[in-house]
């Protein structure tokens, strides 16, 4: 991936770490994961977390209406 199509995928990244979890203040060694598949029945999920060096510091699994709710939310934030 070239560095603009990586650093689009970085900011979509912290946008979903960020509104995922609102109270999170972005630390010097803080990264973030966006992840989406699929579970044993085929229904999609999505999970963000955000990482202090190798410590997981958040993390929330998204399912249903609220993975729905969640990606409406993220593009409507980053449309803006």
């Amino acid at each position: 991936m070239d560095s603009s199509g990586e650093r689009w995928v970085s900011a979509l990244r912290d946008q979903a770490a960020r509104l995922a979890f609102p109270e999170w203040v972005p630390g010097p060694d803080d990264w973030t994961s966006l992840y989406t598949s699929f579970e044993e029945g085929g229904a999609p999920l999505t999970e963000v977390a955000v990482y202090r060096g190798h410590d997981r510091i958040h993390f929330i699994r998204y399912t249903g209406n609220e993975l729905i709710a969640f990606w409406t939310r993220l593009v409507d934030r980053i449309a803006e």
